[in-house]
Parts: C-alpha cells; sequence; structure tokens
C-alpha cells in the first residue's frame, strides 16, 4: 500500500520531498524494518526515531523531531491513526467452521442461531439460547438458561454459569469465569466460643453488556440478589476480581489484576489502572481516573485523578510524598539554626 493512500485513510499530510514509498508492515520504532509504518505517539521515545529502520512513521502535527530516514505523516494523533491502520495489515482472524463437534454436549432445548460454532468438548445447558455466528471454543462451558448474543466469542476454558447473560460481539479471553458464586457468609459464634461459618445463597445473575471485552483468568461474581453488571463497551484486562452486585458503567476501561469489592457502584468512563483496590458499596463517579496501586475507601464522587493508599487527588497524593523529604530539610536547617545559636549563646557568656 502506498503510503499517500494511508496518509488519506487517517487525514494525514505528507512533505512533497518525501516521496510515495511502499508500505508492507507495521512495527514500533525499535523494531521496524524497511517497508514498515510506525508512530511517534509518547514523547519518550523521540530518541529512537532518528535510528528508526521504518519507512515511515506517523507523528504529531506540531512534532518536531530530529533529522530522520523515514518518511512523517503529520496527523492530529498518531495512537488514533496507527489504531486505524494496523488492521489493514493484520493476518485474518481464525476462522470458525458452523457446526457442533462430535464431542461437543449440546443439552435439552437449546436454541441455536444461523452460523453457531461449538467446539470440542464445550458444553451447552439445558435451555441455553445462542446468537447467530457464535463461537465456542474448546472446553467452553455455557450453563442451563445462558443467553449469548450474537457473533460472542468464547475462547477456550472460559465458564459461563447458569442464567448469565452476555450481550452481542462480547470477547471472553481464556479462562474467564462469568457467574461464579460471590463471597458471602455469615459467622457465628455459639456459647462455647466455637465458631460457624455459613454461606449465602448467591441467588442473582451477571450481564454483560454488548462490545464488552474480558480478558484471561478474570472473574466475575454472579449477585446475590439480581445482577451484577457491565456496561457497554467496556474492556476489563487478564486476572481482575469483580465481586457480586457490582454494577460498571459504559466504556471503562479495568486494567490488570484490580479488585472492586461487592456493591461497588461505578460510573461511565471510568479507568482503573493495575492493582487499584476498591472496597465495597462505594461510588466511584463518571470519568474518574484511578492510578496504579491505589486504594480506594470512600466514594470518588467527582471527576479527577486519584492516587495513593488511601486514595486522594493526585496533587494531594504528591505532595503528600515530597512532605517527608521537606520535613527532613526542614529538621537538618533547625539543627543548624541550634547549632548556630548554641554558639551565639556561648559567646555571650564569655
Amino acid at each position: 500500500m502506498k503510503l499517500s493512500e494511508i496518509a488519506a485513510r487517517v487525514g494525514g499530510s505528507i512533505p512533497p520531498e518525501s516521496g510515495d514509498v511502499e508500505i508492507s508492515g507495521v512495527a514500533s520504532l525499535r523494531d521496524a524494518l524497511p517497508g514498515d509504518l510506525s508512530f511517534l505517539a509518547n514523547p519518550k521515545y523521540a530518541d529512537q526515531l532518528p535510528t528508526t529502520r521504518a519507512s515511515a512513521a506517523l507523528v504529531a502535527r506540531d512534532c518536531a523531531p530530529p533529522s530522520c530516514g523515514a518518511a512523517l505523516v503529520r496527523v492530529d494523533s498518531p495512537d488514533q491513526a496507527f489504531a486505524q491502520i494496523v488492521p489493514l495489515f493484520t493476518p485474518p482472524p481464525v476462522a470458525y467452521a458452523p457446526g457442533v463437534h462430535p464431542s461437543a454436549v449440546v443439552g435439552r432445548g437449546v436454541s441455536m442461531g444461523v452460523g453457531v460454532h461449538i467446539g470440542p468438548h464445550a458444553v451447552v445447558g439445558d435451555g441455553a439460547v445462542l446468537g447467530d455466528r457464535v463461537v465456542l471454543c474448546a472446553h467452553v462451558v455455557v450453563g442451563e438458561g445462558c443467553v449469548i448474543g450474537d457473533d460472542a466469542v468464547l475462547y477456550p476454558l472460559c465458564s459461563v454459569r447458569e442464567r448469565c447473560r452476555i450481550g452481542r460481539r462480547v470477547i471472553l479471553h481464556n479462562g474467564v469465569v462469568i457467574g461464579s458464586d460471590g463471597y458471602g457468609y455469615t459467622t457465628q459464634v455459639g456459647a462455647d466460643g466455637a465458631i460457624a461459618v455459613t454461606k449465602i445463597p448467591q441467588m442473582g445473575i451477571v450481564e454483560l453488556g454488548d462490545d464488552v471485552e474480558v480478558g484471561a483468568n478474570t472473574t466475575i461474581d454472579r449477585a446475590r440478589f439480581g445482577v451484577t453488571k457491565i456496561g457497554r463497551m467496556t474492556k476489563i484486562d487478564n486476572l481482575v476480581q469483580i465481586g457480586h452486585n457490582v454494577q460498571i458503567g459504559e466504556c471503562c476501561g479495568i486494567v490488570s489484576q484490580v479488585g472492586i469489592a461487592g456493591s461497588t457502584h461505578i460510573g461511565d468512563g471510568v479507568m482503573i489502572w493495575g492493582q487499584a483496590g476498591l472496597a465495597g458499596h462505594l461510588n466511584i463517579g463518571d470519568r474518574v481516573e484511578i492510578l496504579a496501586k491505589a486504594g480506594v475507601h470512600r466514594d470518588l464522587a467527582a471527576k479527577g485523578i486519584y492516587l495513593g493508599s488511601p486514595a486522594v487527588d493526585r496533587r494531594e497524593a504528591l505532595r503528600q510524598f515530597h512532605l517527608p523529604k521537606t520535613v527532613e530539610t526542614l529538621q537538618k536547617e533547625v539543627a543548624a539554626l541550634k547549632a548556630k545559636l548554641a554558639e551565639l549563646e556561648k559567646d555571650s557568656h564569655s
């Protein structure tokens, strides 16, 4: 594909002297070879531009890079433009032929749309509903009464427990568990001091909206009553734990190893970075951003960026971070002043 075609697709501009080079692939600045298109979105990697072997690179319109051999295509957002171009050079996805593998087990009263693929050793429970072009890969388990929307893809070893509902075009990566029991127990101490733990039945379900994607080995617990709900277009990374009755809005991003305790409500457009932890029964407002390793113990109603444990506004967290150093400096200054004062007192008595 000619560079001019790529520029036209992303609304980019090319200096006349760059020429209309042929592009045959995409890669990072560091790994690119002649014929590849790369991009510079983070200034941190600007020093890789002069040495890249890429034939062309997408850069911001106001970028002033050092001299380099790559033809520069100036765009509004290199990140977004590159995301538009990558699919043009991506190998076609695996094609799953419609049909049911002989080793699969399909229960009574299952409703299947057109073009459904059920792979080896998959299990579909009684009364489940599978929409058009649903893909269930090897060893997937869909429980009784589940509903799986059109064009959903469940990769190997996923489990969707009974009665849960999965929206259209949902992607569940390997090992995802939807609808396991939430952490619900009561503890009693008898007159003799013996402790007994009683399990509370988890009667609700999980509902994933359209275009949700869930990363490998993430677990989303069914509600105690009602629904644990994930809003449309929310993207969840690997190894995330979402507790019972959690409500997550639309277009959220939740990165690896986040834990969200039960009955917490999260608004639309929220971003939660890796290893953050949220206590239960909280309300998190729209467009809040929670940075990595934050510990959230209170409601965060206002849009903002939060950091630390307990999580506070990023500016306050940074002030607290620098405070010990400030105190240490003040202690040294006070010690020096006390020493000078002691000398002055000594001189006054001599």
